[in-house]
């Protein structure tokens, strides 16, 4: 095995060159710190800079994006089928089909954000407006229940 004759004059020029660039990295960094914090100051020529209005909130607007699950249901004892048909799956050409219980009740949860949507339900082939729902509108001849997501 060969003997290394002298491994401190190794380790010393490693030690010298990390020095070198760190004292390099930190002028660097001291400069553009230095520049960074000089720029608002230095803008408040061109643009006076009001401090106050940089304390004062400012006035949020909230824009309800959530989404949130709603249930849609309905009993229709002896119904063999039952699908929702709204504005939010194109009055049926994207169908959701209700997932059948005993007795005939029928349920589904659609994902939906905050609004206002139109529906009825197609019980085997026929509407049916929601029982449980008053809010009711006519839309081009055809009357549908309107769920209103908060």
């Amino acid at each position: 095995m060969p003997k290394i004759s002298r491994p401190g004059t190794f380790f010393a020029l490693i030690l010298f060159l990390l020095a070198i660039g760190l004292t390099g990295f930190f002028a660097l960094a001291s400069d553009y710190y230095s520049y960074a914090a000089g720029t608002i100051e230095n803008a408040a020529s061109v643009a006076p800079l009001n401090k106050e209005s940089l304390q004062t909130p400012r006035p949020t607007v909230s824009y309800d994006t959530e989404v949130k699950y709603r249930k849609f249901y309905i009993t229709v004892p002896g119904a063999q089928k039952v699908e929702l048909a709204a504005d939010f799956n194109r009055w049926g050409k994207d169908p959701i089909e209700l997932k059948a219980y005993r007795k005939g009740y029928f349920e589904t949860s659609v994902a939906l954000t905050a609004g206002e949507y139109k529906y009825v339900f197609v019980v085997d082939g026929d509407d049916v407006l929601d029982p449980m729902n008053e809010d009711r509108q006519i839309i081009d001849g055809r009357r549908v229940c309107i769920k209103t997501v908060k």
